[in-house]
């Protein structure tokens, strides 16, 4: 014969997990005063911070308020909270009571010591037991991986780590040398071979003809190099000159006012190579237009270098100089020999004269010089 009990309607379930307030067991005990009750001690079955269970076999009137003093005693000090506590149920000998005007104080208090024995931070020697036995770990997987590789991983292994110390390797050396380039090197903002040559350039806005041959390459001191055909300019600036042309005949006053034509020839001031800046044409050419660059014969060609103003200072840590002209890989050193100030580009001049000799078909080439850094004045003692 089986019996069913049937719950009120006003009888709700209820989970662990869905209690407002966790409940936790403590090894402690409480006084309980009042209501013709008086220093009665019970054991604590759990708490938490709405309420107390208590392990009592006198039975207690329900919704009775009494006067409570829980103590605990951690190690060496007994730890005493007072409350008033309500009674809300009781069956056989397991007591239900409600806190009541619990202030913030004790309850911050109360808190912190269920909190302290749920995580094992205070425990008596059974409550250290339990606290063993959560799985307060990550259990260890139960299948284990095979220790022994075979030759083929070992290879695998080997090659990723190598190849992991040669990015590192390869990392370390580019910032090392980005670093020397830095502190130890400084290029020139532009360099090109040059010479001690004469630049012969048209003297006036006129009609220019060559008179040596196309395929000629040199000349001699006093050759003709160019018949230049200008006319002549007057200017009439003062009573003096309007005198003058007064006092001239009719003829002459005629041709100097009607700009006269003037033939001049360019002849060579040297023996010297010939470098044309511009294809060689004979007509009409432009003031200061350069026509031909004489190389004296058995003067070396040297390469100038301009360094900015804000790189001046550098110039005294100058301990060689590195070149290569463009067109050729080879790089060769060379000797900085003079110096001068460009004001209007901002720019120092340096006159480098190049270890070997270079052939007169690099002459007006673009270069690239490197300055070698030594270490500063102050560091050197």
């Amino acid at each position: 014969m089986s019996s069913t009990t049937v719950l009120p309607a006003n009888v709700v379930h209820e989970a662990i997990d869905e209690r407002q307030f966790i409940r936790a067991k403590i090894p402690a005990r409480l006084t309980l005063q009042g209501n013709g009750v008086k220093d009665l001690e019970c054991e604590i079955q759990d708490i938490s911070l709405g309420g107390i269970g208590l392990l009592l076999d006198q039975p207690l009137k329900i919704g009775s308020l009494f006067n409570g003093s829980i103590k605990l005693k951690l190690h060496t000090v007994d730890l005493n909270i007072d409350t008033k506590l309500k009674i809300v149920s009781q069956r056989g000998s397991e007591v239900g009571a409600e806190f009541v005007e619990l202030d913030r104080q004790k309850r911050d208090i109360l808190r912190y010591i269920i909190s302290a024995y749920m995580s094992g931070d205070i425990a008596d020697i059974n409550g250290l037991f339990n606290v063993m036995q959560r799985e307060n770990y990550i259990k260890e997987r139960k299948t284990k991986q095979a220790n022994a590789r075979t030759p083929g991983e070992r290879l695998k292994a080997a090659l990723g780590s190598l190849l992991f110390f040669c990015a590192g390797a390869g990392a370390l050396t580019l910032i090392v040398y980005k670093s020397y380039l830095l502190f130890f090197q400084m290029p020139a903002a532009q360099a090109v071979v040059s010479a001690n040559a004469y630049v012969i350039s048209m003297p006036e806005n006129g009609n220019l003809r060559y008179l040596i041959n196309a395929e000629q390459t040199s000349v001699s001191t006093g050759q003709p190099l160019a018949s230049v055909s200008t006319q002549l300019a007057s200017s009439l600036t003062s009573p003096a000159d309007i005198a003058a042309v007064a006092n001239l005949n009719e003829q002459d006053a005629a041709a100097l006012l009607g700009r006269v034509t003037v033939e001049t020839v360019i002849a060579s001031p040297c023996d010297c190579s010939l470098y044309f800046p511009a294809p060689r044409l004979d007509g009409f050419a432009y003031k200061q237009q350069e026509l031909v660059h004489l190389l004296p014969q058995g003067q070396p060609l040297n390469i100038k270098a301009s360094v900015p103003f804000d790189r001046m200072d550098k110039l005294e840590r100058v301990r060689a100089v590195e070149m290569r002209v463009l067109g050729s890989d080879e790089t060769f050193s060379g000797e900085i020999v003079s110096s001068r100030v460009d004001a209007q580009r901002q720019m120092v001049e340096l006159t480098i004269k190049p270890d070997r000799q270079l052939p007169l078909s690099d002459y007006q080439l673009p270069a690239a010089v490197e300055f070698k850094l030594g270490l500063p004045l102050r560091w050197a003692f």
